[in-house]
């Protein structure tokens, strides 16, 4: 069930907000802090901002087109934390890997993380215990078709989420992101139809607009 909060999200998909990033990062001291996105016209992964530590902490202030995802990487820290820009945002985590910090005040990013921990992960482990089963014995025919068959089977059971996902959350614009990362899973019918039962509103946005191109 959606909140009242991803409602307002539809009718502000495209309007332009001022948001901020604060940022506390344990055993940072001077580095460079780089904040990107992707193009979604060609894809190109862009920095659309830079900005130094101060004991620890960062800031970047933005005036934002479109609600869309961002990524904050940090020079000489291992890994990124990725994020959905719809509020005003709090990042805190250390020095020992990015991926690990923990981001809040973000609506639809706690939607992305729940996701992905419900749908994602859990097929992620299981295709990566198929993986190690078949490099273990690579000569063994009878393990590799039944890793091929059960990794056909796992990523279908996936979709299948993924699409019932998008279809019980037509409001939310986390189904516009999934449809984009997922649509080449499916058949195109299968993603027109997808696409057709999405918010109108969010049509206007960069990301449908690239679907639009792809699928018709």
């Amino acid at each position: 069930m959606l909140t009242a909060g991803f409602a307002l999200l539809t009718s502000a998909v495209s309007a332009q907000h001022t948001y901020q990033l604060r940022s506390t990062i344990q055993g940072l001291n001077q580095a460079k802090i780089f904040l990107r996105k992707q193009d979604n016209n060609n894809a190109r992964v862009l920095t659309v901002d830079t900005t130094r530590a101060q004991n620890g902490t960062f800031s970047f202030r933005r005036a934002i087109p479109e609600i869309d995802f961002y990524t904050v990487s940090v020079e000489g820290v291992p890994g990124q934390t990725s994020f959905i820009w719809d509020h005003d945002v709090v990042l805190t985590g250390d020095t020992k890997d990015l991926r690990t910090a923990e981001v809040a005040g973000s609506p639809l990013t706690d939607e992305w993380k729940k996701f992905q921990t419900e749908v994602d992960l859990p097929y992620r482990d299981q295709l990566m215990t198929l993986y190690n089963a078949r490099q273990q014995s690579p000569a063994n025919t009878a393990v590799a078709e039944r890793v091929a068959n059960e990794e056909k089977r796992l990523k279908q059971e996936q979709m299948q989420k993924v699409q019932q996902y998008i279809r019980t959350n037509r409001t939310s614009l986390l189904s516009l992101f999934l449809l984009n990362s997922h649509w080449t899973a499916f058949s195109k019918a299968d993603a027109k139809a997808l696409y057709d039962q999405l918010d109108p509103t969010f049509r206007t946005h960069s990301v449908a607009k690239r679907l639009e191109r792809q699928l018709w």
